[in-house]
């Protein structure tokens, strides 16, 4: 029963291991993509600032008279940029719909704006809107940009909030190494102890039958010339010893012997009890 519970045991905590490696895995898939929005955000949120830079600098220039077509293409791009990403720019589309929104109301306002330019050139900015215009157009772009950070503040709590996940998971999954590393010593340390009580006589200490006839039946012949010789002891009297003064006594005089015998163990000199009154010696 207690070797059933183990093994379950040990089945359930790899089971465990198995799937906090898989959710660990998916937590930092999901922290990379994250990582790659929030960078691409970033660039979002730049822009959207350079729309209102540039868009201000244009006003201020076609006011004195100074024409500003590549200004203006280049705020246009800008905004087709920020509102369905570009790979030119380097830009992404922000998935959020009051961000989508307002990028809407703020390319519908710059066709507005631009319109309001041309007249500056033909009518003189005095006799225009284009003051009042550009500032609400520069208003509707700190909407623009306040929402990007926005979007931008909420990716980095979802990281760090992801990234806390991924510290309890690694920190779980730290632990159930430890129980299974645990489990695997224990399990190492009970074989040991197994595969000693396997080969050892418990009434002397000495190899018992078991290991006596493995040396015995070893499958590689020993060469006629080798240095080999076997000794084979059988206590005198033990039946005696066993009938006069009890098997206590009997027991005894094996110890004894087997205490006597162990002296000359050795690397080279295999001593143990064959079983009853009977030893070896391999030398």
């Amino acid at each position: 029963m207690n070797t059933s519970v183990a093994k379950k045991a040990s089945q359930a905590v790899r089971l465990l291991m198995m799937v906090l490696t898989a959710v660990l895995i998916f937590f930092f898939i999901n922290v990379m993509l994250l990582v790659s929005d929030i960078q691409g955000t970033a660039r979002v949120v730049n822009y959207a600032g350079l729309v209102r830079g540039t868009t201000q600098r244009i006003v201020k220039l076609e006011d004195a008279g100074q024409p500003q077509d590549d200004l203006l293409k280049a705020v246009d791009s800008y905004i087709n940029g920020l509102r369905y990403g570009s790979d030119d720019l380097n830009l992404v589309r922000l998935d959020d719909d009051e961000y989508q929104a307002k990028m809407t109301e703020l390319a519908n306002y710059f066709d507005e704006l631009r319109t309001e330019i041309a007249r500056v050139r033909e009518v003189g900015y005095e006799n225009t809107d284009i003051i009042s215009m550009s500032e609400e157009f520069f208003g509707i772009c700190d909407d623009a940009t306040r929402l990007a950070e926005d979007y931008s503040q909420e990716k980095a709590s979802a990281l760090n909030y992801l990234e806390g996940l991924v510290i309890i998971d690694i920190v779980g999954l730290v632990a159930t190494f430890a129980v299974e590393l645990v489990r695997a010593v224990r399990t190492a340390a009970l074989n040991r102890e197994l595969q000693s009580k396997v080969y050892l006589d418990e009434a002397t200490g000495l190899p018992n039958k078991n290991k006596c006839e493995e040396i015995l039946g070893q499958e590689q012949p020993v060469s006629a010339e080798a240095p080999v010789a076997v000794c084979v002891f059988d206590l005198n009297n033990l039946h005696t010893v066993n009938n006069n003064f009890g098997h206590e006594k009997g027991d005894e005089y094996i110890r004894s012997f087997a205490q006597q015998l162990g002296c000359v163990a050795s690397e080279t000199c295999f001593v143990g009890r064959d079983g009853g009154d009977e030893f070896i010696a391999v030398l």
